[in-house]
Formats: C-alpha cells, sequence, structure tokens
C-alpha cells in the first residue's frame, strides 16, 4: 500500500499507538479506534477515497482468519454468513455482523457497536467489499448482492463502488447491509468437511470467549439495539430473542445492572443523533429513520426533550 515506504508506514501507525509489528502478527490486538482512524488517514495521504473498497476487493477467506475460512467452507453461502455472523465477535471487537432471513431476500447487516465510533467510510467499504469478495472466492465468482447499503454519505462520484458490486448502492442508509437473493444462497455449492469446520469451531470458540470476557449484558444489548433500530422493532421479545433468553428474564438481568431496554435505546438516539446532526449532511427524516422514528415531527420533539434544542439549530450550528 505505501509502496515499500516502511518509514512513512511506522510513522502512521506511530500517530494512532500502533507498533509495526502488527504487521506481522495476525493476532496482535489493535483497538477500534487506532484502527478507524489509520485506515481514514491511510486513505488521505495516498490521495485514494476508494482505499477501503479496493482492499476490500482483494479479500480473500484466509484474510478473516479462521472466521473467513469457516464462512468459505460451508456447503451453501448462507450457511457461510450464517457462521461469518455467528463468529464475527471472534475478529473484531466493538463490531457486529448479522444475518436475518425474510424470504425472498436475507439481511447482511454490519455496524460498529462501541460507544462513540461513529460510521467510517473506510471501514464500512472494506467489509462489504470484502465479504463480497469472500463469497465469490469461496463460492461462485459470479456472484453480486442484489442491493448495498451504506450509512455514509454518498462519495462524489459513486460509479466507481457501483460497478464494483455490480448492484445498485444507496447511501446514508439506517445500516451497512447487503441485500442478498435467497434462492442464490440456499444452493448447495459443496460437500462439507465435518472434520475441518469442528477444527475451525473449537479454535473460533476460544477466541470468542476471550473476547466477551468481561462484557456486561447492557454492553451486549446496547450492540443489538444499534443494529436494529431503523430496521426492526427494538422490543424486549426482539432483543431477548437475540440473546436466546426470555423477555421476562432480559428485563431482569439488565435491572440488575442498573439499566434498562427503553433507557439504552434512549441513550444511544440521543449520541447518534448529535453525531448525525453535527455531520450537517444528513436530511432530519434521513435521521428520524435511521433512528426508528416514525418520521421527522416524532424525532424533532424527542430531540427537543432531550436537550430543549430543536435538531435544526443544532444542525447549523458551526
Amino acid at each position: 500500500m505505501f509502496d515499500g515506504n516502511m518509514g512513512a508506514l511506522r510513522k502512521l501507525l506511530a500517530r494512532h499507538g500502533l507498533d509495526s509489528r502488527v504487521l506481522e502478527d495476525g493476532y496482535a490486538p489493535v483497538s477500534l479506534q487506532a484502527y478507524l482512524g489509520l485506515f481514514e488517514e491511510a486513505a488521505e495521504i495516498l490521495g485514494d477515497p476508494n482505499l477501503g473498497l479496493r482492499l476490500g476487493a482483494k479479500v480473500r477467506p484466509g484474510s478473516f482468519g479462521p472466521m473467513g475460512l469457516r464462512a468459505a467452507h460451508c456447503a451453501t453461502i448462507l450457511q457461510g454468513l450464517e457462521s461469518l455472523a455467528r463468529y464475527s465477535a471472534a475478529l473484531q471487537g466493538g463490531t457486529q455482523v448479522t444475518l436475518e432471513q425474510d424470504a425472498p431476500h436475507a439481511s447482511l447487516r454490519y455496524m460498529i457497536t462501541a460507544p462513540h465510533q461513529s460510521p467510517q467510510r473506510q471501514d464500512s467499504e472494506f467489509t462489504l467489499a470484502g465479504i463480497c469478495a469472500l463469497i465469490r472466492r469461496g463460492y461462485d465468482l459470479r456472484w453480486r448482492p442484489l442491493e448495498v447499503h451504506f450509512s455514509h454519505p454518498a462519495p462524489d462520484p459513486p460509479a466507481q463502488i457501483e460497478r464494483w458490486f455490480e448492484a445498485p448502492v444507496l447511501f446514508s442508509q439506517p445500516a451497512n447491509m447487503l441485500l442478498i437473493d435467497m434462492q442464490a444462497a440456499t444452493r448447495v455449492m459443496r460437500e462439507e468437511d465435518p472434520d475441518l469446520l469442528d477444527l475451525i469451531d473449537r479454535h473460533l470458540a476460544g477466541l470468542i470467549e476471550e473476547a466477551g470476557r468481561g462484557q456486561s449484558l447492557a454492553h451486549q444489548v446496547r450492540a443489538l439495539v444499534m443494529l436494529m433500530l431503523g430496521v426492526k422493532p427494538v422490543t424486549l421479545e426482539s432483543v431477548a430473542r437475540q440473546l436466546q433468553t426470555s423477555p421476562r428474564t432480559l428485563q431482569r438481568n439488565l435491572a440488575a445492572e442498573g439499566r434498562s431496554l427503553k433507557a439504552i435505546v434512549q441513550d444511544y438516539r440521543e449520541e447518534r443523533a448529535r453525531l448525525l446532526l453535527a455531520d450537517g449532511t444528513t436530511s432530519i427524516e434521513t435521521i428520524a429513520a435511521t433512528l426508528g422514528y416514525a418520521d421527522g415531527t416524532a424525532f424533532w420533539r424527542a430531540y427537543k426533550g432531550w436537550t430543549g434544542q430543536s435538531p435544526t439549530a443544532m444542525k447549523r450550528r458551526p
């Protein structure tokens, strides 16, 4: 990427608090904040606004580590994506991949779930392009999604992104998402090797256990709220279903941590609204849809209740 200029690369890593040894160790821990900042600055230094897309297009199953290898060795694309969603915590804390099936489509969503981290173009485009590249190299080089959504505003021009995905691409959406045809996704592509998958599963289980150690229930619920809000109803029932527990147990365990689903949703809405308004490029109606409000008026009233100011006043603030 830096054409052999390791000195410049080391300086870039150092500015984000990283040692150059992370380049040699695929399991070296890297904070999400450092990773996002480095990715965005690298694109700026190189004068390449499509850096994330370009690197994502080069992804092979092994680029995602054991999680990617497992996803590429399933019998169908859908099973591979289910595996990717289930084990996403094994690679990077603070992010989450979910897969929802609603025939004739499936929706794979990617989101940053860490508090105080806003969506970043390079990371989002790298991740969705990388997942597409994994599917193409692992299953079918001709595969393409039906539609691609990004939460960041549209770049100028967006044509190169659409050409690579070979699908319509929408921007300023509630979530980063790939819309997938279920018929193609459920077609059997290979015979699975159960011994290989079991070996990878044991390795991933250890990684997930380490990544989730010490994580509170409220943190897990917040991550789900960030993924579901604006896309599907966020209720005790729907969140409990994702966590494989009962609504009553979820409510009781959250209360034991001094939290509630309602408070978590409101906290996230307020935090996300401030970030989107400060960006100044997203319309009130789009923000309302992103945060799960029926319309801009409902969001306007909620925001005024939180802050005593109108969201339009916040957008005008320098």
